[in-house]
Order: structure tokens, then C-alpha cells, then sequence
């Protein structure tokens, strides 16, 4: 079997790969906030309680009744009484059991709460300490400067859905309502097998002039996708053997991979294995897509277990990776959210041929004081020139019934995790 008995479509092999995700739903665990990150949410999370708890000074300043402050001036400054409270220790501390009365302030820091009988925080840079007095030169309304009980979060309100990849800010959350667990879904665990003659492991061999060998790029690349959604294991490199391959791909799954996905040898020139290793050792759902780059991409199951066959050609095995896998994955961890998308204007004509999904990479412009995005491809484009995804913020999918984009249209750029 040499050559690609059927190109598919797009739609059709993703239907196909995610036909055969099972979802991980009854694969939950619990883990601590701080552990969460990059994992998939399993439940939906309510706060418990308003956030912040309650009014607090949003600026370094003075607490203050802002009707105190009605009239203030460079010029004709309002003299307020300067209030102090004491700790234990004798130090200027905290709010508790401070009131403020007419014509008094208190020294307040951001985030501190607000003394009873203040509705304002007059800033640092528009006072002036005079002993016990405090100048101001400027008024404030009432809630000025102020965060108010609620007014991040409130109570019983839901702050985070279930199928949330959990990022940073996600755990800030959590960490905001003292949510010490929440339950995820597991991760599965992916090898990543690159293979060819061809390749020198980048971490241990030295180049030399005169090499015709390359680093591999693959498995690094595979893995640093793979990370944010499931746990990689990196097999290494794997010649052009065909027992190799094989074996190689049934010891990894006869171990704790739930799935490989193997880069290079998948097209069908005379030393490419892959798909005929697959194929004898389960089933070779499909090989080859109509997709460019990535044309030579294939999908198979060894053991009950997904294998994705990827080209050798670093875009190439990007440009399948966005197109497939990671659906995939995001099916397989119940990820529910939606790729980040921009809509923007092409600058140029990018043109595409009917019969194929187009991957296109693309680089964003923004004019200086519009809200407008500019989108152009990539000059080089060629499914070897990797420097052609560090140049470029994200891709515009053309779908296989649209002759190109016209210059002036607008489409959707997908920002690149």
C-alpha cells in the first residue's frame, strides 16, 4: 500500500477522529487550585460569597466622607482632622472599630477596607499631611476610588463552567472565593514518536559543517502543543525501519500511552512505514487529507488506542495538529470553549484552491487608534519553513469550496496557543 487509496475532506476526518473520542467525563479527580492549571474543568464553580467581601479602597489614599471634600482647591485646600488607629504593637494598622465622623479622614492602602462612616478615597497626590491635619486640594465624589462589596464577584454566581481549560487568571479566581479543590478530568497520555534517518536528537549531537542529517523538530514541537491539553511523553527518534516502527509503536501503547502521535514516513515514497505499520498492527481508519500542508495525514487504531499519522514537515504536522488533533484532545478532556478568534480585514488577496482546506498562516496588523485588525499571509509559506509560524500570530482556515480570500474581505483569524 503506496499510495493514498482516498483523499478526504477536512469535515470528513474530523467527524471520523472525533467519532472515536471518548470523552473523559467519568475520568474526574480532585486537585488543589494551584495544581489546576492547563487542566480541564469537570464541574461548574459558584461563589460562595460576594467578591471583594467588603467596600475597600481601590487607591492609596485617605478615607474620607466626600461631602467633606465638596468645594477643595489648589487654592483653597479643606482642612480634615486626621484620625489614627492603633495595633497591639503601637503601629498605624487597621480599620476595625475606626469611624469616620464629620470632617475626619483615615489613612488607608488599596485594597484595605473602608472605615465606617466613609463613602470616598481622596488620593495620596491631592493631599498634604499638616500634623494632625490633612490638606486636600481636590473633592471626590461619593464612591470615588472606592471597590465595592460585590463588585468583582457576587454571591451564588457562576464564575467558572465546566469544559474551562484552566488558565493563570483562572486560578486567581479560585484562589479569590478560597476554593482549595475542584475536580478535573484526567489527563490522557500521548507518546510522541518522530521518525526518519534523517533526524539527530537536538539535545545530544553536534552539528558540523557538512551534515546532511537534521535536528528533530517534531516531537518538541508535538509535545509543546500536546502539554496544554494532555500529558506528552517524547519517545524519541525511530529510524526508517519498518520492524522498528512497528515494534515501537505496540511497546508504547502496550504501556501507559493512551494514544502516539508518530511525524514523518506518512506519505508514501518507498521508506515510508508508518501507515502500513499501523495498518498491520489495528486499523488504518484513513490516510491522507485534503488539506494543505498536511496532505499526507492519517488516522488509525492499534489496541482500541488513536494513532495519528503526521507529516514529517514541521508546518505540515502544525497545520494537522490544529486541524485534527486538537479537537481531538479537546473532545477527549470535555474542553467546551472555543478557539480564540479575531476577525480581520485581508490586506491582500490570499489565495486558495478548490478541492482543499487551506491552512494559512498570517500576520495581524492593528491601525494606531482603531480597533480594526489587518490580516496578510506569510510570504514564505512552505510546509519546511518554520520560521514562517514564529513570523506569523495565528491562521485563517480556508475551507475547500472557496476559491481564496479577495482583498477587503473579512475572516476569522485563530490565534495560536
Amino acid at each position: 500500500m503506496k499510495l493514498f487509496r482516498k483523499l478526504i475532506s477536512l469535515d470528513e476526518a474530523l467527524k471520523t477522529v472525533l467519532a472515536y473520542a471518548k470523552p473523559a467525563e467519568t475520568e474526574i479527580e480532585e486537585l488543589g487550585f494551584g495544581d489546576a492549571l492547563n487542566r480541564v474543568l469537570a464541574e461548574d464553580v459558584y461563589s460562595p460569597a460576594d467578591s471583594p467581601p467588603f467596600d475597600r479602597a481601590a487607591m492609596d489614599g485617605y478615607a474620607i466622607r466626600a461631602e467633606d471634600s465638596f468645594g477643595a482647591s489648589p487654592n483653597n485646600p479643606v482642612l480634615l482632622r486626621l484620625i489614627k488607629s492603633q495595633s497591639e504593637k503601637g503601629k498605624e494598622s487597621r480599620v476595625e472599630g475606626v469611624e469616620i465622623g464629620d470632617g475626619e479622614c483615615f489613612g488607608i492602602q488599596t485594597g484595605m477596607a473602608l472605615p465606617n462612616g466613609s463613602n470616598a478615597v481622596v488620593m495620596l497626590e491631592y493631599t498634604k499631611e499638616r500634623g494632625s491635619e490633612l490638606e486636600i486640594f481636590k473633592p471626590v465624589t461619593p464612591g470615588k476610588n472606592v471597590s465595592f462589596k460585590g463588585e468583582d464577584v457576587k454571591k451564588g454566581e457562576e464564575v467558572l463552567k465546566g469544559g474551562k481549560l484552566l488558565r493563570a487568571h483562572d486560578l486567581g479566581m479560585l484562589a479569590s472565593l478560597f476554593k482549595r479543590s475542584v475536580k478535573v478530568y484526567k489527563r490522557a497520555k500521548f507518546g510522541i514518536m518522530s521518525t526518519g534517518d534523517e533526524l539527530l536528537n537536538p539535545e545530544e549531537a553536534e552539528p558540523y559543517e557538512g551534515e546532511k542529517r537534521i535536528a528533530d523538530v517534531n516531537s518538541y514541537v508535538l509535545a509543546g502543543l500536546t502539554e496544554p491539553i494532555a500529558s506528552s511523553y517524547r519517545i524519541g527518534i525511530v529510524r526508517d525501519n519498518y520492524k522498528e516502527i512497528k515494534d515501537t509503536i505496540s511497546r508504547s501503547l502496550a504501556k501507559d500511552c493512551d494514544g502516539l502521535l508518530i511525524s514523518g514516513g506518512s506519505s508514501v515514497g518507498k521508506r515510508d512505514f508508518i501507515a502500513d505499520a499501523v495498518e498491520d498492527s489495528g486499523e488504518l481508519v484513513f490516510h491522507g487529507v485534503a488539506i494543505r500542508p498536511g496532505e499526507p495525514t492519517g488516522f488509525g487504531i492499534v489496541n482500541n488506542k488513536p494513532v495519528f499519522i503526521l507529516p514529517g514537515y514541521p508546518v505540515a504536522a502544525i497545520s494537522a495538529f490544529e486541524l485534527l488533533v486538537r479537537p481531538f484532545l479537546f473532545a477527549v478532556h470535555g474542553v467546551k470553549q472555543e478557539r480564540k478568534k479575531i476577525f480581520a480585514v485581508a490586506r491582500k488577496k490570499i489565495p486558495s484552491a478548490v478541492g482543499r482546506t487551506d491552512f494559512v498562516r498570517v500576520k495581524l496588523f492593528c491601525k494606531e487608534n482603531e480597533n480594526e485588525y489587518f490580516v496578510e499571509p506569510i510570504r514564505v509559506s512552505g510546509s519546511g519553513i518554520l520560521s514562517s509560524m514564529t513570523k506569523s500570530d495565528g491562521f485563517v482556515v480556508i475551507e475547500e469550496n472557496k476559491e481564496g480570500v479577495e482583498a477587503g474581505e473579512k475572516v476569522e483569524v485563530i490565534e495560536y496557543y
